[in-house]
C-alpha cells in the first residue's frame, strides 16, 4: 500500500535518506528538524537547510509536497511568526522565540529529549541574524531575563535553531534570535561535564582496548527521557516575541502556547516536551491531507497560511494566546557574558 504523507519523527541525520526514499516513490513528506546537526565541526546556521531546500525544485516536478520543521520549535513558532507578519504588524524589527520549561521533575539531571542530540545542541555556537549579517557567538554568552506568561521570570540563553534560518529567508527583520531556557544548577552539570571531556562524541579508547563514545556513556546513564513524564510537574512556555510597528505606532506581542505536564501525561502517558512536538506535526498533517498545504514542492513553515493550523492545533490539544507587551525602544536587554 503507498502512503500518502510519510511524517519523519526521527533524529535529524535521517532526514535526508527519507526525503530522497519519498522522491524516488513519489510521497509527500514531512518532518520535525532541520536535515543537519548545527553543533557538528564547520556545520553553521547558514547553511542549515541547503540539502534540503535542494529538493525543491524536485518534488515539485514529481507532484508531492515537503513541509519541513513542523513541530513546536521550530514549527509552531514559525507559524507564530507568520501570524504577526499577516495580522499584527505591518513592519517587524526583531523576532525573538522563546523556549522555557518550568516544569520539575524530579531528578538532579535529566533531559527532555533524545539526551545526545541535546548535549550536542546546546554546547555549540549560536548564530543569530542582525543588521543583514549572520553574528556567531559562543555558547551560553548571550543572556536576557524575561517574564513568562504564567512560568514567571526565567533567564534564556542564544542558541542556534533551525527557525532563525527560515526565517531569515522568508521574513525581513532586523535581527532574528533563539532563546532558551537554562537554570543556574543545569548549566553547572552542564559545564562540568563538558569541561572534563563526557559530552564529546569522539571515540575514546579505554585501559582495556574497548572503544567508547564519552556522549554515548553519559547517555546510557541518563534517565530515559520517556521514563521523567509520570510525576512531571509544571509548565512550559514556547513562544514568538515580536516588536515592531503596527499603523505607524511601535508594538511588541508575545505569541505563546503553556503546556502543562500532567496533562499531557494524563492525555497520552508522556511529558509536554514529547506532547509539543507530536500535536503541532498532526495538525500539520491535517492541514496536508484538507488541501491547505499541499501545494507540490518543498516549503518551510513560515512560507505557508497560518490562519487553518492556528485553528486547527487548539481543537487537538495545544491552545495559543498573544499578550500585547509595553513597547520598548531598540533591543531587549541582552546581556553579554564571559
Amino acid at each position: 500500500m503507498k502512503p500518502d504523507l510519510v511524517i519523519n519523527a526521527g533524529p535529524p541525520w535521517v532526514n535526508m535518506a527519507i526525503m530522497e526514499a519519498c522522491y524516488q516513490a513519489k510521497v509527500s513528506y514531512l518532518d520535525t528538524s532541520v536535515a543537519v546537526d548545527l553543533c557538528s565541526e564547520g556545520q553553521q546556521v547558514p547553511q542549515a537547510y541547503d540539502w534540503q531546500w535542494g529538493y525543491r525544485e524536485k518534488f515539485a516536478e514529481a507532484g508531492i509536497t515537503g513541509i519541513l520543521g513542523a513541530g513546536f520549535d521550530p514549527g509552531v513558532v514559525s507559524v507564530f511568526a507568520a501570524h504577526a507578519v499577516k495580522h499584527l504588524f505591518d513592519e517587524i524589527d526583531t523576532i525573538d522565540v522563546m523556549d522555557v520549561n518550568a516544569g520539575d521533575h524530579g531528578k538532579k539531571f535529566a533531559t527532555n529529549f533524545d539526551p545526545e542530540t541535546n548535549m550536542l545542541e546546546i554546547q555549540g555556537d549560536s548564530f543569530y541574524w542582525e543588521n543583514e549579517e549572520w553574528k556567531q557567538v559562543p555558547c551560553h554568552s548571550r543572556m536576557l531575563e524575561f517574564d513568562f506568561p504564567n512560568c514567571g521570570t526565567h533567564k534564556v540563553y542564544s542558541m542556534a535553531h533551525d527557525e532563525v534560518r527560515s526565517m531569515k529567508e522568508f521574513i525581513p527583520a532586523k535581527r532574528i534570535e533563539f532563546w532558551m531556557g537554562f537554570g543556574d544548577k543545569y548549566l553547572n552539570y552542564f559545564n562540568c561535564m563538558r569541561d572534563i571531556g563526557l559530552l564529546s562524541p569522539d571515540p575514546l579508547t579505554l585501559h582495556d582496548g574497548t572503544v567508547v563514545q564519552p556522549l554515548h556513556v553519559l547517555k546510557a546513564l541518563l534517565p530515559d527521557p520517556t521514563s521523567l513524564a509520570p510525576g512531571y510537574t509544571g509548565l512550559t512556555c514556547i513562544g514568538t516575541w515580536v516588536q515592531g510597528k503596527k499603523d505607524g505606532k511601535e508594538r511588541s506581542v508575545f505569541i505563546y502556547n503553556n503546556a502543562d505536564h500532567e496533562v499531557a501525561y494524563e492525555d497520552v502517558e508522556h511529558q509536554a516536551i514529547s506532547y509539543t512536538t507530536g500535536v503541532p506535526a498532526i495538525t500539520a498533517a491535517l492541514q496536508f491531507f484538507r488541501g491547505e498545504w499541499a501545494d507540490k514542492g518543498v516549503f518551510n513553515m513560515e512560507q505557508l497560511n497560518p490562519d487553518p493550523f492556528l485553528a486547527t492545533m487548539p481543537e487537538i490539544g495545544l491552545d495559543w494566546h498573544v499578550q500585547e507587551l509595553e513597547p520598548k525602544a531598540g533591543l531587549p536587554l541582552i546581556h553579554k557574558l564571559k
